[in-house]
C-alpha cells in the first residue's frame, strides 16, 4: 500500500505542477489578449492549452481549447514589428499598430502575472509561510570550518554577527546565507567578541560541504553555522500546553539531545518509547526541565525506518540524514546512493522503504555508492511510531505582497549582477569576484522539479509562496529589454516614439533571430545543468578546505 500511495502522490503532484505552470502562462497570455481587445488590435486566435481539439470563431477571433494544458497563447500580428507587411491569418494586410498600443499590449502580459502573483501573495501574507529558522537580528557562530576563508579571516566560534556588508539585518539563516552567496566581491561581517566590535572581511569560495544539493552547485555558501533559537508555540490543549510550556519558551534539549527544527523533533519523538520526554527550555533567563507526555498521531501505525530523506521518489540518493537515526549512527551521509539492501539491488526510494520496513528491528546490510566506490554498512532499523508534543516552532513569516515582489526583484537583480561580474572576472575585465554563474539558473525542468518537490512534500503555503515567486520572476524576465521578449517589443516602440520613426524592419528581424538563437542556447545550457541536478550527486572536493558535512 505504501508504494501504491507513493506512486499516486507522485502522479497527483505532477498533475498539479502542470496545471500551475499552465495557469502562470495562461494568465500572461490573457493579459495580452485583454489589452489587445481594449486597444482594438487585430487578434487571430486565443487558445487555452495547445494542440486544439475544439475551436469556434466569434467576431473574427478564433477561440481554441487544446488538449495539452500547458498554458495558452494569443496571436497578435500587429504587436510584432519584424515584418515589412503585417498580415492576418487569412492574408488580409493590417495597418501597423501605434507604438503606445504595442507598449500597452506587450506590458499587459507581465502585468497580469504580477496581479495574479499579488492575489496569491495575499494568502502568503495572511497565513504566513515557514522558514528554516526564525528571523534574527544577531547570530551567534556555532562552528567554523578550519581552513575556510571565514576562519582565515578571523571568524571564531562564539562570535556574535551583528551586521552584514555594513548593514544591520533581521532575517532567517537561509536568507542570510543567500545574501552572502549573492555578494559581489568581499563579504564583511560585523562581529562582537568580548565587548569589542570587529570587522571580518573575506572572499567567498565554492563550498562542496554545503547542505543538500547546494554542495554540488559550486557556490559560495558559508563555511560556518550559527546557533538557532528554537522559540516554541504550544498548541492549545496539546501535550506541551498541558505540561506548562508557554509561547516564546526557547527549546534547548529534548531527552538531553539537541534538535534543530521540526524534522529533528518529530524523528526523536517517533523513535523513542520514553514517556514523558524531557524538554529543557529557557524562559525569562531561567532554565527549566519540563516533562511532556507525547500523544500518538491519530491513525498512525508502527513502521521501521533508518532515518534518511531521499532526493526523489525515482532514485535512491540520500538528501539528508536525520540526527540520532540508525543511518547517522552507521555513517551514511548526504550524497550517498543506496544500491543494495540485504543482497537485493534497489532503484527507487519506495523499494528501500518497503525492504527496511519488512526487515523490522533486525540488523541489515546496506550498500551505498560514495565517490564512485561501493561502501557497506550494518545498521538496525528503528521502530517508528509518529507522536506529537503539540508544539510548533515560531518560524512563520508574513511578508506583504509588495515585500514579496520587492524580494524577487532584488534577488533577480543580484543574481544577474553576480553572473555578469563572474563572467567579466573570468576574462580579466574586473577584479571583483562572484561565485554566481549562469549554471545556477534553472529552466523548465529545474522549475518543474522544485514545484514537484514543493507540492509533494512541503507545507502548502510554502508551495504557494514558490508559485508567487515564479509568477513575479516570469513577469520580470519578460520585461527585460531583449528582442522576442515583451520588453523588446516595448523597447522598439519607445525608440519609435523618441525618434518619430520605427527601426528598419530588417534590423529588428535580424536582432530577433539572433536573440532567439541565444535564448535557445541558454535554454539548452540551463537544461543541461537541470538534468545534472537530477542525477545522483558526486561530491566535489575543494582542496583548500577540509571536507566535513556542514550543519543543516
Amino acid at each position: 500500500m505504501d508504494i501504491i500511495w507513493e506512486y499516486l502522490s507522485s502522479i497527483g503532484a505532477i498533475i498539479v505542477v502542470v496545471l500551475v505552470v499552465g495557469f502562470c502562462i495562461f494568465s500572461h497570455e490573457l493579459g495580452h489578449f485583454l489589452a489587445g481587445k481594449w486597444r482594438k488590435l487585430h487578434i487571430d486566435a486565443f487558445s487555452i492549452g495547445f494542440r486544439k481539439i475544439w475551436w469556434k470563431k466569434i467576431n473574427g477571433i478564433e477561440y481554441r481549447i487544446g488538449w495539452l494544458p500547458l498554458g495558452g497563447y494569443v496571436e497578435l500580428p500587429q504587436v510584432d514589428a519584424a515584418d515589412e507587411e503585417i498580415k492576418a491569418a487569412d492574408g488580409t494586410v493590417l495597418p501597423r499598430a501605434k507604438p503606445l498600443d504595442r507598449i500597452i499590449t506587450a506590458a499587459a502580459g507581465p502585468l497580469a502575472n504580477i496581479v495574479c502573483g499579488m492575489v496569491l501573495a495575499c494568502f502568503v501574507w495572511y497565513f504566513g509561510f515557514p522558514q528554516d529558522t526564525p528571523q534574527m537580528k544577531r547570530m551567534t557562530v556555532a562552528k567554523v570550518e578550519a581552513g575556510s576563508p571565514e576562519y582565515k579571516a578571523g571568524l571564531r566560534k562564539g562570535d556574535v554577527i551583528v551586521s552584514l556588508n555594513g548593514k544591520p539585518f533581521n532575517m532567517a539563516w537561509s536568507k542570510f546565507a543567500e545574501n552572502i552567496m549573492y555578494t559581489v566581491g568581499p563579504v564583511r561581517l560585523g562581529v562582537e567578541r568580548n565587548g569589542q566590535l570587529l570587522d571580518i572581511e573575506y572572499t567567498p569560495v565554492d563550498n562542496p560541504n554545503a547542505p543538500g544539493r547546494l554542495g554540488r552547485e559550486k557556490i559560495g555558501y558559508p563555511f560556518f553555522a550559527v546557533e538557532i533559537p528554537l522559540e516554541l508555540q504550544p498548541v492549545k490543549g496539546g501535550p506541551a500546553d498541558r505540561a506548562g510550556i508557554r509561547k516564546g519558551d526557547v527549546l534547548l534539549l529534548v531527552d538531553k539531545k539537541h534538535v534543530s527544527g521540526n524534522y529533528d523533533l518529530h524523528q526523536l519523538l517517533a523513535t523513542t518509547e520514553k514517556s514523558p520526554v524531557s524538554f529543557l527550555i529557557r524562559r525569562d533567563g531561567k532554565v527549566m526541565d519540563i516533562p511532556v507526555t507525547p500523544d500518538v498521531v491519530p491513525g498512525a501505525e508502527v513502521s521501521y525506518k533508518i532515518g534518511i530523506l531521499f532526493a526523489g521518489s525515482s532514485n535512491t540518493e540520500v538528501e539528508f540524514v536525520f540526527p540520532y537515526s540508525a543511518a547517522k549512527k552507521a555513517g551514511l551521509k548526504s550524497g550517498d546512493v543506496v544500491k543494495i539492501i540485504e543482497g537485493k539491488p534497489v532503484n527507487e526510494s519506495g523499494e528501500v522503504m518497503k525492504l527496511v520496513h519488512a526487515h523490522g528491528a533486525n540488523p541489515m546490510n546496506v550498500t551505498v555508492e560514495r565517490d564512485g566506490k561501493q561502501v557497506s554498512f550494518l545498521l538496525t532499523p528503528q521502530k517508528y511510531l509518529p507522536r506529537t508534543a503539540g508544539v510548533e516552532f515560531l518560524f512563520l513569516t508574513h511578508p506583504t505582497p509588495i515585500e514579496q515582489f520587492n524580494n524577487v526583484f532584488l534577488q533577480t537583480w543580484k543574481a544577474l549582477r553576480g553572473m555578469v561580474i563572474s563572467g567579466a572576472h573570468s576574462v580579466g575585465l574586473t577584479e571583483k569576484t562572484s561565485t554566481l554563474k549562469p549554471r545556477h539558473m534553472s529552466g523548465p525542468i529545474g522549475i518543474g522539479t522544485v514545484l514537484y518537490g514543493m507540492f509533494r512534500r512541503a507545507p502548502i503555503m510554502m508551495a504557494i509562496h514558490f508559485v508567487v515567486v515564479f509568477m513575479f520572476a516570469l513577469a520580470i524576465f519578460n520585461l527585460l529589454p531583449l528582442p522576442v521578449l515583451d520588453g523588446g517589443h516595448i523597447t522598439f516602440a519607445l525608440i519609435e516614439i523618441i525618434f518619430r520613426k520605427p527601426l528598419p524592419t530588417v534590423v529588428i528581424r535580424y536582432l530577433s533571430m539572433l536573440f532567439i538563437g541565444l535564448l535557445i542556447l541558454l535554454m539548452l545550457y540551463v537544461t543541461y545543468f537541470d538534468v545534472l541536478r537530477l542525477l545522483p550527486a558526486k561530491k566535489a572536493v575543494n582542496k583548500n578546505v577540509p571536507v566535513q558535512k556542514a550543519q543543516p
